[in-house]
């Protein structure tokens, strides 16, 4: 018989000093307070894992230190194999492993105490590369070359013998081969053969083991030729799923709760640098929004673009909870790596996420990084290349240069002024200029139409290659090591990240993130965990084109970079060259605007930085019972540092843009002597925004789990949570700033926010706005209590319980309102298969529970704000009241109610069913009060919510088969949002078609109309009422008349998820349709105040058809005749008219990948344990209901009036229809190496 013991770890001690070197040098750059805090952290966690690396792995100190009395000769070894890393091996016959002996050994080097060991037992030993083959004295170990076996007899030609490798065809060295049922045993040496010197019969079973490798069983044979040993993460599949919650890890199989849960596996073949992209379809009942635009409300408050079985809450947080390695995560969500992610479960219901307490009612997202397997390093590279060709400009429907010149001309006969009324201060579009040029008898209609014929034929599109647009060439570049022993673990990976811009003048953004993991056993009843997490992100430079969009398509299309003969275009933004000269002529700023001139004018540089340090221990107190202490910080430093050139001129759309010169001359006042007075200082500006955030979370756990009589299962977890952020922000704006002497000139406080007169403004007056905010600090602190608990009964009957307590500053002060528990039950009962073969299990659950919501806009304390300015009258400090006290405040509650079935058939269709209810109560929102209280409106809770629904997930091995598989998943989510009851103080027609609405017995995000009947003889528009009377004004609607056409959030989510494996080959594509709701569409507008066609703008094609003439109003499509004094009464008739409204559904196909694994034969020779190449396109194919093809991720715009022109600041602006920019289709590439 054969002995083994101990596995061989060996790290290059050279590669981790250089990883040690480039990490400390690339990772820590930055601001030197950060490199100090990230450095002390980093290096110490870096050293640790050196150190415990060269201790548990390789055994080069060979020191050895051993005390025993009267110990068998196995347990002396095992010793020394824990203290070197090497292993042994010896023969029945040599050595007998029981004998018991004496051992004095201190601080010898491994030779000398091999000696002092084995000359009594008149042994002696070799060592062939980490393993000390143990034999009797004299007997000759050989290494015979030509058959690779190792054999401690002479060889002989029937013994059995054969070879191992791995999955990738490299040879498995210290395999232990044992013959069922009896002491005879062999291991492999370095090449991976094996031969039984032993007498073995044919057709005994062998038991082959080896630690990280999956345990097999085989037939032995005199030639048993190559047995492939797999390692265990292949096993990954054919293990019990379990569900981490964060605080504890359950089974499957006794889980009551709703969970949706993937692995690192089900993401493979998906190359996008979001984990939460690379999710999508994949996680039942979580629905992932790309569109996130300000002007679709649900998303006001959930950064996230997530949501869990629909929407929870109206204007307190709305996102999930998210939860990283055991404890909540406030950082950047660009900073966890899709590659280190090894599972994500989702916390759907009450029991599944109630022990979150007050942050569980919009779902928790509970996300577990990689840690090492016991087993040898493994290093691990990959990279993706993302390529993004330019945006499709057609999408966007925006007219011609002729297109537009004949629209401004037609324009131009209905609203032109007398030419002698002309301010000449003012600036006008050339094609106005001509065409008043016309007007005033200044040129011929000939020379008009030749004038504007050279506007016709120019396009600034054909110069935006040259000038502004890149395609977009991403970059992500992952590189782990990983490894570990039964005491020690450890994972380190750094990202490097590189994401493109179509506006090619932009900085490059760089990010450099860390993930570090630790898991030491110091004791056999204390295991320690450190984990450190961290990115940096850099973007530093001059911006380019600063508002891309406005030069994308914004603006008239006949403005360009260059004019025909190369020289640079001028653009005129609000002043004519009538003005400029002026005021350069009295020696002001220059205005003139040059758009290719001002690339390098404005210079940007951000950076974010963040940190995560995860501290933990567990404590093995007696049999079952274990303590968990665990201790995080979390710490996100933001700069953001924009200097503007004293001519920096940011084009925009409306008074968002900066412009320098203007902001100087439009505050100068020049007296009756001449004398030159400017209110806002000459020179550069620069705005400084910084953010400070860190919290910091302490958690003592007690754990409890045991079995009594192999029947009755109890797992108990009590424990406290105290939790405190912190948020810091500083905004500061300062004027005649000198970035090379780092100074500033100092603005006047008190002329801030008052009319000034007398200015050099064309308007005669000016307003100087402030544009900082100073300083703002936020704390808020939790405290919380819970335990959580559950019965199983005979690996059937499962019952479980939760309760927590959470108190915050943030809480109402009125005892009535504290101390209100959050608490679930739930059971769950696995059905018997009345052993019939085609049913493999079937489950029901059901679960009842609380979770809770907070939010941090009002409190049970008065609120006020200090101004960053001075009070004026006396030049103290000055605060507001920006919320009355509210002792009554409530957080918001909701209840969950979750019936669910689990059942698998035929061991490859597995289908999980759960219907849920939820009914949220005391919403918060802004209510109106009493005005004569000192506010208009308080924050209070003011109205309930409910959501039903139902969540199908069916997983399937189509064809299972050794060459080919299909595996398909289907994911269908259906959510029914209603709310209950809603306080609204006032309600008129325009407050419910102005834009999308909440209210009783409808969803979240309702959006209602005109029932519009289309134009009249004059070409003006009508609606109906619902009485069918036709009428011309909202005046005289009432909100009986308005008609519901449903919500703007998906109610039905469906993805559909296909792979196909042949031979080295894995093809992989999703589909995903969102559908069930309504969108309003983009349209013409009426044709009324459109003084911005005396501006720079350009619009969608189309505003070409309205009404000219009588007849016209035929045609459905067209928009009303031009009224240049309708009030919006009228034209909101048109604007908000039901036939603008559409169907929203949409079905994309979202990704379609192709991956290529080298054979194992190519590379067995090599280093390499895999190679694998992908190919995925994104976004290829999509269907949209409506009639124009708008993508609805790309569009935007739920308001009735207008307002993705550029505009006078009279204008009506509001959230209108936009089109977007259309997502191009992206390419990536990928490639994964393992050592």
């Amino acid at each position: 018989m054969y002995e083994n013991y101990g596995q061989d770890n060996r790290v290059s001690s050279g590669y981790f000093a250089g990883l040690k070197q480039f990490v400390c040098y690339q990772l820590l750059r930055g601001s030197r307070t950060w490199r100090r805090r990230v450095m002390r952290v980093s290096l110490t966690s870096i050293f640790m894992t050196f150190c415990m690396m060269q201790l548990s792995a390789s055994g080069i100190a060979q020191q050895v230190t051993l005390k025993a009395k009267s110990t068998s000769v196995r347990q002396v070894f095992m010793a020394i194999n824990k203290q070197t890393g090497y292993h042994y091996v010896w023969s029945a016959r040599d050595v007998d492993p029981n004998t018991k002996i004496s051992v004095d050994i201190v601080q010898k080097p491994l030779d000398q105490a091999l000696v002092s060991i084995l000359n009594s037992l008149d042994l002696s030993y070799e060592i062939d590369n980490k393993t000390i083959v143990i034999k009797e004295k004299g007997r000759v170990a050989s290494n015979n070359a030509t058959n690779r076996v190792t054999a401690f007899e002479e060889v002989q030609q029937k013994q059995v013998s054969g070879r191992i490798v791995d999955a990738q065809g490299k040879p498995v060295r210290g395999v232990s081969i044992r013959v069922k049922g009896t002491e005879l045993g062999t291991v492999t040496d370095e090449q991976g053969y094996f031969k039984f010197t032993q007498t073995v019969d044919a057709g005994q079973k062998l038991e082959c083991s080896c630690l990280g490798y999956k345990s097999m069983e085989v037939t032995a044979s005199t030639n048993m030729g190559t047995i492939v040993l797999h390692d265990l993460s292949a096993e990954v599949e054919t293990v019990d799923v379990v569900f981490n919650t964060g605080y504890q890890k359950i089974s499957k199989e006794r889980a009551a709760g709703s969970f949706a849960h993937i692995t690192a596996k089900d993401m493979e073949g998906r190359l996008q640098t979001s984990f939460l992209e690379r999710a999508e379809g994949l996680l039942p009942g979580m629905a992932l929004n790309l569109n996130k635009s300000y002007a679709n409300p649900q998303y006001n408050n959930n950064t996230l673009g997530i949501e869990v079985r629909g929407r929870s809450t109206i204007y307190a947080e709305a996102s999930p909870l998210i939860v990283v390695d055991g404890m909540p995560y406030q950082g950047d969500l660009t900073a966890l790596n899709p590659n280190d992610i090894e599972t994500m479960t989702v916390l759907k219901d009450g029991s599944a996420a109630s022990i979150y307490g007050v942050r569980s009612a919009n779902g928790v997202i509970v996300i577990t990084t990689k840690m090492g397997k016991e087993g040898p390093a493994k290093i691990d590279y990959s990279n993706t290349l993302s390529f993004k060709g330019l945006p499709n400009r057609s999408y966007q429907n925006k007219m011609s240069s002729a297109e537009l010149v004949d629209f401004q001309k037609d324009m131009f006969g209905y609203r032109s002024g007398s030419f002698a009324n002309i301010d000449p201060r003012k600036g006008m579009n050339e094609v106005y200029q001509i065409l008043y040029q016309h007007k005033g008898g200044k040129i011929t209609a000939a020379e008009m139409e030749e004038q504007l014929d050279v506007y016709r034929n120019r396009s600034r599109y054909d110069q935006m290659d040259e000038f502004l647009n890149s395609t977009i060439l991403d970059q992500q570049h992952n590189l782990s090591l990983s490894g570990g022993t039964d005491r020690y673990k450890y994972s380190y990976s750094l990202n490097y990240t590189q994401p493109g811009d179509y506006n090619k003048g932009r900085p490059v953004n760089k990010g450099l993130g860390f993930n570090i993991r630790n898991n030491v056993k110091l004791t056999d009843w204390v295991t320690v965990n450190l984990n450190v997490l961290g990115k940096n992100q850099r973007q530093s430079g001059n911006t380019g084109f600063n508002f891309y969009d406005q030069y994308m398509g914004g603006r008239a299309s006949y403005l360009t970079f260059r004019n025909p003969d190369g020289s640079p275009s001028q653009w005129y933004l609000g002043k004519s060259q009538f003005e400029i000269d002026r005021l350069n002529a009295l020696g002001l700023e220059d205005e003139t605007f040059i758009p290719i001139d001002q690339v390098g004018k404005t210079h940007l540089d951000f950076y974010n930085k963040y940190i995560n340090i995860n501290v933990g221990a567990n404590f093995k107190l007696m049999k079952g019972l274990t303590f968990d202490l665990l201790y995080q910080t979390e710490r996100t430093e933001g700069y953001n540092g924009t200097y503007y050139a004293k001519d920096a001129q940011n084009l925009s759309a409306g008074s968002t843009g900066i412009y320098v010169p203007t902001q100087v001359n439009d505050a100068t006042q020049i007296n009756q002597n001449g004398e030159v007075k400017r209110l806002v200082p000459q020179g550069g500006q620069f705005s400084e925004k910084r953010s400070d955030n860190n919290s910091h979370t302490l958690r003592g756990q007690l754990n409890y789990e045991n079995t009594f009589a192999d029947k009755h299962e109890v797992n108990v977890i009590a424990g406290a949570e105290q939790r405190q952020m912190t948020n810091r922000f500083t905004d500061l704006y300062k004027y005649g700033y000198d970035p090379s002497a780092l100074a500033y000139k100092a603005m006047n406080e008190e002329l801030f926010g008052i009319f000034i007169q007398n200015t050099q403004s064309v308007s005669g007056g000016v307003t100087i706005n402030k544009m900082e905010k100073g300083f703002q600090e936020i704390v808020d602190r939790f405290v919380s209590f819970y335990a959580n608990g559950s019965y199983t009964y005979n690996r059937n009957l499962t019952l479980s319980g939760s309760i927590r307590i959470d108190q915050s500053n943030l809480f109402g002060i009125d005892i009535k309102n504290q101390y209100k528990p959050l608490w679930s039950v739930g059971g769950l009962y696995k059905l018997p298969t009345f052993e019939q073969d085609w049913l493999d299990r079937l489950s029901v659950r059901m679960t009842y529970g609380f979770n809770g919501n907070v939010s941090t806009k009002s409190g049970p304390y008065l609120i006020s704000r200090v101004s960053s300015s001075m009070n004026p009258y006396n030049n103290g400090l000055q605060a507001s009241i920006t919320s009355p006290e509210n002792p009554f405040l409530r957080w918001e509650k909701t209840n969950v109610f979750n019936f669910g079935v689990d059942v698998s058939v035929f061991h490859r269709l597995d289908a999980s069913i759960d219907l849920y209810n939820k009914s949220t109560s005391d919403l918060l929102g802004s209510v109106a009060i009493d005005p004569t209280l000192g506010w208009s409106s308080a924050y209070r809770n003011y109205a309930n919510m409910r959501n039903r629904g139902i969540e199908i997930a069916l997983n399937g091995k189509v064809i299972d088969h050794d060459a080919f598989k299909w595996n398909s998943t289907l994911n269908f989510s259906y959510n029914q949002n209603k709310i209950t009851n809603l306080f609204i103080a006032e309600e008129t027609p325009y407050s419910y078609y102005s834009t999308v609405q909440n209210r009783v017995g409808k969803p979240v995000g309702s959006l209602y109309s005109i029932d519009y009947a289309g134009l009249d003889a004059k070409g003006e528009p009508q609606a109906r009422k619902a009485d069918g009377t036709l009428v011309k004004s909202t005046q005289q609607l009432s909100v009986e008349d308005l008609i519901y056409n449903g919500t703007t959030v998906p109610p039905y989510s469906v993805a559909w998820r296909n792979g196909f494996d042949y031979k080295d080959f894995s093809l992989n594509f999703m589909f995903i349709f969102n559908g069930g709701h309504v969108m309003r569409s983009v349209r013409p507008e009426p044709l009324t105040k459109l003084a911005e066609l005396n501006y720079n703008s350009n619009f969608d094609k189309l505003w070409l058809d309205y009404w000219k003439q009588p007849g016209d109003e035929a045609n459905l499509d067209i928009a009303p005749r031009f009224m240049s004094a309708a009030s919006t009464s009228v034209t909101d008739l048109y604007s908000s008219a039901s036939r603008f409204v559409e169907r929203a559904d949409y079905i994309k196909l979202r990704d379609i990948s192709l991956s290529y694994n080298l054979p194992s034969k190519l590379i067995a020779k090599t280093p390499l344990r895999y190679i694998r190449v992908t190919g995925q396109v994104m976004n290829a194919w999509r269907w949209a209901a409506n009639k124009h093809n708008l993508d609805p991720e790309s569009w935007a715009g739920y308001g009735a009036i207008r307002g993705d022109v550029t505009l006078p600041s009279d204008t009506r602006v509001s959230e209108v229809p936009s089109r977007g920019v259309l997502a191009p289709v992206t390419y990536n590439f990928g490639v994964s190496i393992g050592l």
